[in-house]
């Protein structure tokens, strides 16, 4: 691939996930429990489709999307957590991509993914990431309890990854059909 694709992916990724994050504060804020922890997290499911698909462009493109908007809305004015934090939102995806493809057998290409796969991987996906995200908050001192912050960031990082794949699963067909009408027409 070529360095401007994985440039293109790397900012699209970013964007989309950026846009996204905006969207569930304004959908779903009343459902947050404490310091960037919600019962429904809808990013969380693009930080893995992105993370599936484009590896580590797209663990990249969200440790950017995430440094901007720890930035943006969170910063403490302390550097380093600006940089831990935003990355986190990259590293736990990939992280739950490689343990998949090394203990789950999960292909590099996804060839071999099927629903119960991805529920597999959603499932560790949702218990790395709140486990990461919360060790970190709970050693800067930004969460009280820590295994209830996990237990519900895991729970609302679960049910943004089912919605999100269901939304795509549900646009997949229509964008199939789509392509089909057009590729008919541009032959014509």
């Amino acid at each position: 691939m070529t360095y401007k694709n994985r440039f293109f992916i790397v900012c699209t990724t970013a964007i989309v996930y950026f846009v996204l994050y905006q969207v569930n504060l304004i959908l779903f804020s009343s459902l947050n429990y404490s310091h960037r922890v919600d019962w429904v997290f809808l990013p969380s499911g693009l930080r893995l489709t992105f993370v599936l698909l484009f590896a580590l462009d797209g663990a990249i493109g969200i440790m950017l999307a995430s440094t901007l908007l720890t930035y943006f809305l969170y910063f403490d004015g302390s550097y380093l957590n600006l940089l831990i934090g935003g990355s986190l939102a990259g590293f736990a995806p990939f992280m739950a991509r490689q343990i998949a493809i090394d203990y789950l057998k999960l292909d590099k290409d996804l060839l071999n993914l099927r629903a119960l796969g991805l529920f597999k991987v959603s499932v560790l996906f949702a218990i790395i990431s709140s486990l990461i995200h919360q060790l970190w908050y709970f050693w800067i001192g930004r969460t009280e309890s820590f295994l209830t912050s996990t237990a519900v960031m895991m729970v609302g990082d679960w049910f943004g990854t089912v919605l999100v794949l269901a939304c795509f699963g549900l646009i997949l067909p229509w964008m199939k059909s789509a392509l089909a009408f057009v590729k008919t027409k541009v032959i014509q």
